[in-house]
């Protein structure tokens, strides 16, 4: 694992930034402020950006964040902690130099845009009552949240300002297309399929009942939309492979074809159903079937090397002293530049 985290670093670095500084969207990240830090340790400054403290509690909560995300790949061990400290300080030199790019950029945030956000984490409770709940329980205020929100907006307004500058010619996706044509662009046998998932079971059965009836598909997912988690146009089938007609979608491999199917549970409270539209043989798709896509993937991997010089970039600019070294992993010549604290010079 050391190893490992020795080669990654700048992987693991904007994996770091990424996680802690501009995701908002998926949840808010209430890392930095859930739960009280404990009085059993003494609590200072271990670093240093751009002269202000970086506090050890600090530090810590987001190493063991990172030992959270890094541990699902591969075993963590005390010797990798010292490089995922420096990561997470990496991180906050970066979130600092962020802080004066969105200054300089004049970058604005209005508050529609931050009620929305404040809506959409509400919305990702069950309910509202239990969204406050746990905000009692953290601590948190609607107040923090928010200023939380506009900064990370801001942050997402970079990046897509970056994305914006990304462009990907007609060739470049052509030629891309095909030098991997043959493994990445080639559509396996299957069936076409359409197919809507319930919050519940009741919702699905009267659904089937609609289409079992007659009623077009379009109509019957609009009139459930309240209940549908998810569904495909019916103009918009999805393939899904004979390998993928096992557990859950087993009963659509002997559904007959254009008949809708029985309601299927997902689990004891939700549930599916499905029509099967066509069956699709294995082929080759064709640069224009897939352009998009093409494109698309092109444009990622483009957008993210841009992002990781830009973090680069600001990592560069921001001063960073070390005033415990012992707590991370001795400097390396690559390394950026950083200052470290000696004790006889203390």
């Amino acid at each position: 694992m050391l190893r490992y985290l020795r080669s990654r670093v700048k992987a693991i670095m904007i994996a770091v930034i990424v996680l802690f500084v501009i995701s908002i969207f998926a949840g808010y990240g209430l890392y930095a402020r859930s739960g009280k830090r404990g009085d059993s340790q003494r609590d200072y400054a271990v670093a240093e950006v751009n002269g202000k403290d970086v506090m050890r509690s600090d530090i810590e909560k987001g190493t063991m964040q990172l030992a959270e995300q890094l541990g699902s790949e591969r075993e963590v061990t005390s010797a990798d902690i010292p490089f995922m400290r420096k990561a997470i300080l990496d991180s906050t030199a970066i979130e600092a130099e962020l802080e004066k790019e969105i200054k300089s950029r004049n970058i604005k945030v209005t508050e529609v845009e931050i009620d929305e956000a404040y809506t959409n984490i509400m919305d990702s409770y069950p309910t509202r009552e239990e969204f406050k709940a746990f905000m009692e329980r953290s601590e948190i205020t609607e107040a923090q949240v928010k200023s939380d929100i506009k900064k990370q907006i801001s942050q997402k307004k970079i990046m897509d300002a970056l994305a914006a500058e990304i462009n990907v010619p007609d060739d470049e996706a052509r030629k891309f297309y095909d030098s991997t044509k043959t493994f990445l662009y080639k559509q396996p046998a299957g069936f076409k399929v359409n197919i809507a998932t319930f919050k519940s079971n009741e919702a699905a059965r009267l659904a089937q009942k609609s289409i079992e009836g007659g009623e077009g598909w379009d109509k019957v997912m609009d009139q459930h939309k309240a209940d549908i988690m998810s569904s495909t146009p019916y103009d918009k089938p999805v393939l899904i492979t004979e390998q993928m007609m096992a557990d859950s979608l087993a009963a659509l491999k002997d559904l007959p074809l254009n008949k809708v199917s029985p309601v299927m549970p997902v689990t004891s409270s939700d549930s599916y159903v499905a029509v099967k539209r066509s069956k699709e043989a294995e082929k080759q798709l064709s640069y224009n079937e897939v352009s998009a896509d093409v494109v698309a993937m092109i444009k990622n991997q483009k957008v993210q090397g841009k992002q990781q010089e830009f973090y680069e970039e600001l990592l560069s600019r921001a001063k960073i002293k070390i005033l415990d070294p012992e707590i991370f992993p001795a400097p390396a010549s690559a390394d950026v530049k950083t200052e470290v604290k000696s004790e006889d010079t203390q």
